[in-house]
């Protein structure tokens, strides 16, 4: 009995050490900038624009998050110029190479259609790192409003589309901002191994690692040891499956059957990414 104490002991201690050491992280964050009264300035042209430098104020390089491993863009902006003004656009982000003018596409969302006259926001899934900047690509046709003047900043430009992982050399523009903002967040990205089965219990495990600091949940129907975890720092959490009530008899009868766990990851700061997995139970009678 007293090593049966100690041992559950041992795991609330483990349990509480892995929540404490979290390191705290932080919340999203918006960079770029956009016009406040746009009017059309892309008409029937199609360029990449980025702004890697601002000489004031918030700028539009990916920064670094204290407590986060890993980034992400969850969503971006754009104000559209004015009906009739119509257009799309597509969002990108670059990362400089060993060339000081040359910028390679590193992710991208779109082409988005815009609404005209309103603020147009995009939920989107990017990964990225510090450093990173973001941009935009005006479609073609693109009456709207892909920079907006500043006379204390200088944007580049490209003419043409560049392409995933693709390379261009940039050239600046005078007295301009790139209309477009983007939030950065801790990534909520993960994965999932293959479960691993114990056929003399019936159960399985299933292992789920992350990036950032956070809380794991496991749910689903006739599941038992559905629960929620806590990552600290990242790295890889452990949720053992088992088949209660009907999925329970159904086990116990044919030997096999199959459950859908969901996993939900909620990095700190971040928004919750869900994915479902169906598992194969397998019962030795």
């Amino acid at each position: 009995m007293r090593k049966g104490l100690r041992a559950g002991f041992a795991s609330s201690l483990a349990a509480l050490s892995l929540i404490a050491t979290a390191s705290p992280a932080s919340a999203s964050e918006t960079i770029g900038r956009l016009a406040p009264t746009p009017a059309t300035s892309c008409v029937n042209t199609t360029f990449d624009f980025i702004e890697p430098t601002v000489t004031t104020g918030t700028g539009y390089m990916v920064p670094a998050l204290p407590g986060v491993n890993a980034l992400m863009i969850s969503s971006w902006s754009h104000n559209a110029a004015p009906a009739p003004a119509t257009g799309a656009l597509t969002f990108k982000v670059f990362r400089k190479t060993a060339d000081p003018a040359t910028y390679t596409v590193v992710g991208d969302d779109g082409p988005r259609d815009l609404t005209a006259g309103a603020l147009n926001t995009f939920q989107a899934n990017i990964q990225v790192q510090p450093g990173d900047v973001i941009g935009i690509n005006s479609a073609v046709p693109a009456a709207t409003a892909c920079t907006f003047f500043d006379m204390t900043e200088t944007p580049f430009a490209r003419a043409g589309n560049l392409g995933d992982g693709e390379s261009g050399p940039f050239l600046p523009l005078d007295e301009k901002d790139v209309n477009v903002s983007a939030v950065v967040s801790p990534s909520n990205d993960f994965t999932l191994g293959k479960a691993k089965r114990k056929r003399k219990k019936g159960t399985a495990t299933l292992a789920a690692t992350v990036p950032n600091p956070g809380v794991l949940t496991l749910a689903g129907r006739d599941i038992k040891g559905a629960g929620a975890a806590s990552a600290a720092g990242g790295g890889t959490i452990k949720f053992r499956i088992k088949a209660v009530g009907a999925q329970r008899s159904k086990l116990a009868r044919k030997g096999t059957v199959k459950v859908t766990p969901t996993i939900t990851y909620t990095p700190t700061g971040g928004d919750p990414n869900a994915r479902s997995v169906t598992v194969k139970l397998r019962l030795t009678r």
